[in-house]
């Protein structure tokens, strides 16, 4: 029998013949850890503020099949704060109104407010879920909505989704090959909250948010200073190892599938365990062809299954984490505790993994080089891997950091392009454009008010040198920033990584929503598509929705775009994303149903398109001559209805986009 074990989570099922609907009920509240009740406090600090679901640390877990249809209620109890929810991992295949992403896909849930999340489950494996916030920057010069991406999710704001497939071949035989399962939540931990760290990032002078002065394994650790001096004020009266690192119970002989989930928004890490030998077997979903590993490299939101063998003498082992490419950062632990084990007092003396230093990128490319799908072709996007040269776009991103001097603040930039939110979602925005009277065929269709970004960077240099002498200190431009695409059409990001203004050469980790796709290649120093194209994996790359970019390097990977609406595209370092870095996938809006109301107005929370309407009415858009000219009289919540129409709200009813139409 499979046991999830240490992430517990109360939910309704429905069953069907041959699916079940999981409705999950989550409240969110503020909580905040004091010295007379340390209840919620997962590190012995007190006085945190904390962003909870349902009072969990991780939050609960979402466990479903595909095909199995989700449903989660929001219920929003914080007075302030509005928010979405994002399923990270889950592509959302023709349902391009349940994303999340506001700014993008909807608008937020305002705050005392509650929202709804219906969707069918596509994507088998190993994710999870965030919040996101928004909110209105008021510079003096521009008034700017930032919602796509936020810190909120760093005061606990997430937890773990767990996707099966019976129907999978590869899915069943893995599953024979351990007893139990457990999820690995890692998540760094800062002292000072969200709100605090987010208005530095937006201050002159420039603060950077630091490293994170914990690091959290299942919701558990301790702050170093409190238990160097446990009688500290700022510290719970029962701060030890015992009370707030967390434990794993295994069982000696048997073989565990540990899903491990990167939640952190900054640094990546090296995880291992004492004693006991790690191997591969699934990343993102994708079952790859298994190998044994002594530690493994984990960025910022990847996600990674690992199978391991409890084969050592009945005791207690640490498995730890180290930071990667920062030069500093906190240690994380989990005790792995073996039935049988003599009961004693936790230590940091007992031996403990090794790990490779903060800045050597070899145990990075050794780990991803043999990362491979197992059945490749089984995917049905996999003929990008055998497309012809001349069909496939190819689309070169350079991150650069740069500073705005209108807004005089220090961000990031794509191909020269700032990215920032906006009032409006994107899906809605797209969707008007190319409806507008005289627009043009998309993807030439402008959308006003939008920054598109360029296929190719303006300005070329040798990367590893300062961008300075050829981009300068001042990017092109700033606002919402999309790049069009076509459904059907075989794309391939190269992304390339330049130093920082101070000279600094970064890790990034860019996660694209609504897709997966295949990392075909990798390298150092320049991209060169003359003779680099040439080094790629074209026969089974591992296909996955989160890519790692080393410093100085480059990483190219391949998708089809068979996802019509509006998809994010990000750095998943929350503190670059926030400053700009990233943009926004537009693949052919024309083919989109129209909006529901929570894409429309942030005063509505329907993410219901209105596909389908009571009564058999039409569905309109927002004008009332929409429904007029058909016999009606107002245009209500997407549905057109009069006085005696038997239709007053709209009811969606199968897939939000005409290209998903055709599939079924």
């Amino acid at each position: 029998m499979k046991l999830c074990l240490l992430i517990l989570t109360c939910h309704h099922v429905i069953h069907y013949a041959k699916a079940a609907l999981h409705e999950y009920t989550w409240t969110l509240k503020s909580r905040r850890p004091q010295k007379k009740d340390p209840t919620f406090s997962p590190d012995c600090y007190l006085d945190r503020p904390m962003l909870l679901v349902n009072d969990q640390f991780p939050g609960p877990a979402i466990e479903a099949s595909v095909g199995d249809t989700v449903r989660v209620t929001l219920v929003n109890h914080s007075p302030t704060e509005s928010v979405s929810l994002h399923f990270h991992g889950l592509t959302m295949l023709g349902q391009p109104y349940v994303d999340g992403t506001g700014s993008v896909s909807q608008c937020a849930s305002g705050p005392l407010q509650t929202q709804v999340y219906e969707f069918v489950v596509t994507d088998a494996g190993t994710h999870y879920w965030h919040g996101r916030k928004s909110w209105l920057v008021h510079s003096g010069l521009l008034d700017i909505c930032i919602s796509n991406i936020s810190m909120e999710r760093g005061d606990g704001f997430q937890g773990p989704i767990v996707i099966t497939d019976p129907s999978n071949e590869d899915e069943n035989a893995l599953s024979e090959m351990y007893d139990e399962e457990a999820v690995v939540f890692l998540q760094d931990w800062y002292r000072l909250d969200g709100n605090y760290r987010r208005t530095g990032l937006d201050t002159n002078p420039f603060i950077w948010i630091g490293n994170a002065q914990t690091f959290l394994i299942n919701g558990g650790g301790i702050l170093p200073s409190c238990l160097a001096n446990p009688t500290d004020a700022s510290c719970a009266e029962d701060c030890s190892l015992d009370n707030y690192i967390r434990t794993i119970e295994v069982e000696a002989g048997k073989t565990y599938r540990m899903r491990l989930i990167s939640a952190t928004e900054l640094i990546g890490v090296n995880f291992a365990i004492q004693g006991h030998t790690m191997t591969v077997v699934e990343v993102e979903g994708t079952i790859v062809e298994p190998f044994e590993v002594e530690s493994l490299d984990i960025m910022p939101a990847q996600r990674y299954s690992v199978l391991v063998t409890m084969d050592q003498v009945p005791d207690y082992y640490w498995a730890t984490t180290a930071v990667r490419y920062r030069n500093a950062g906190p240690t994380g632990y989990i005790n792995i505790k073996y039935s049988g084990a003599t009961d004693a007092n936790l230590t940091l003396s007992r031996p403990m993994p090794s790990h490779p230093i903060w800045n050597d990128t070899q145990p990075t490319i050794d780990l991803e080089t043999q990362l491979v799908t197992k059945n490749v072709d089984e995917y049905d996007d996999s003929d990008v891997l055998t497309a012809e040269p001349t069909s496939i776009r190819r689309i070169i991103i350079v991150g650069t950091q740069a500073q705005d001097l209108t807004l005089g603040l220090l961000r990031w930039a794509t191909n020269n392009v700032t990215n920032m939110m906006s009032d409006e979602p994107m899906v809605l925005s797209s969707y008007k454009a190319v409806h507008a009277q005289g627009a043009t065929s998309w993807p030439d269709t402008e959308i006003p008010g939008h920054v598109r970004v360029s296929d190719k960077p303006p300005n070329v240099w040798d990367y590893t040198q300062p961008v300075q002498g050829s981009v300068g200190e001042y990017n092109g431009d700033r606002g919402l920033s999309y790049i069009p695409l076509i459904e059907g059409e075989v794309v391939e990001i190269v992304l390339q990584n330049a130093r920082a203004l101070n000279g600094a050469a970064e890790m990034h980790a860019w996660h694209l929503h609504g897709h997966n796709f295949y990392v075909v290649g990798r390298g150092f120093g320049t991209f060169d598509e003359n003779t680099d194209v040439a080094s790629y994996n074209l026969i089974n790359p591992v296909r996955r929705d989160t890519a790692t970019l080393l410093p100085l390097g480059w990483t190219a990977f391949r998708f089809k775009a068979n996802n019509p609406g509006a998809w994010s595209f990000h750095c998943t370092m929350t503190a670059h994303a926030l400053m700009g870095m990233g943009l926004v996938f537009v693949t052919s809006p024309e083919l989109l149903e129209i909006p529901p109301m929570g894409a429309r107005s942030c005063l509505a929370n329907s993410l219901k398109s209105p596909s389908t309407c009571l009564g058999g009415a039409p569905a309109c858009f927002d004008a009332v001559s929409d429904c007029v000219t058909k016999g009606f009289v107002h245009c209500l919540d997407g549905c057109c209805w009069s006085p005696d129409s038997p239709t007053k709200s709209p009811v969606m009813q199968g897939p939000t986009s005409k290209a998903d139409k055709r599939r079924v």
